[in-house]
């Protein structure tokens, strides 16, 4: 199945939101709930999900006319582990992170194992074949895991949401072509966070728009920006 750029906004607009609402419920259960709140934990790493499915959404949405094998685009799409993992890269658009001092989460990425495994650990009872262990999420999973995994979203989501604002504005097409191509090359090509600046810098054209949206990138990763802020929060 191939996808028009409209059908890959709409699969993104709606990955964000049902990201959204699944962090929502999922802290909802897991700061007013009054019994165990295992649940959460599972309702997180589907949220991550989401978050990673969106970020292929974006990743392909300027390629899309130009795409005509579409397999790899399916088999991302479906893999469990790869989208909870690509829900991080939104961390290539803002640095914003709510860090966990505790030893529970020193482990990434996730004292259990595999995100995938984790959510499956949230959700059944199971039995390993190896020592004939049952496990039984209600005795093994901590509260204090699901909050700190859902406070890892605050700032993936975050950047989300800012993205999305930039896909679903009034901005040219070639502005909006520009983040998604940002948004490819961080999950075809070795880049770190210190590599951004010389990254968008190299993308640049002789196309204003397209290079406004390579900008808007920029200022809201800025490390320098984000450095002082951090300064400031831990001076106070």
């Amino acid at each position: 199945m191939n996808l028009k750029k409209k059908e890959l906004k709409d699969l993104f607009n709606a990955s964000i939101d049902n990201s959204q609402h699944l962090f929502d419920a999922g802290q909802e259960l897991a700061l007013k709930y009054q019994k165990k709140k295992f649940p959460s934990l599972g309702l997180a790493e589907l949220a991550l999900e989401e978050l990673g499915k969106s970020y292929t959404c974006l990743a392909y949405y300027s390629k899309a006319d130009k795409i005509s094998d579409w397999k790899p685009f399916w088999k991302e799409w479906k893999a469990h582990d790869l989208k909870a993992h690509r829900g991080f890269f939104y961390e290539f658009f803002c640095l914003l992170r709510v860090e966990v001092d505790d030893d529970l989460y020193k482990i990434l990425p996730s004292p259990i194992g595999k995100f995938s495994k984790e959510k499956e650990l949230s959700f059944y009872v199971d039995i390993d074949k190896s020592n004939r262990q049952i496990h039984i999420p209600a005795n093994e999973i901590e509260d204090k895991e699901c909050i700190f995994r859902l406070m890892s979203l605050i700032g993936l989501l975050s950047s989300a949401m800012y993205v999305k604002d930039w896909m679903n504005s009034q901005k040219p097409e070639s502005f909006k072509d520009a983040i998604s191509d940002y948004a490819y090359l961080t999950i075809t090509t070795q880049i770190y966070q210190q590599d951004v600046e010389r990254v968008l810098e190299g993308m640049k054209t002789n196309d204003t728009d397209y290079n406004a949206g390579l900008e808007a990138v920029w200022t809201l990763f800025n490390p320098d920006k984000y450095d002082k802020q951090t300064t400031g929060a831990n001076s106070g």
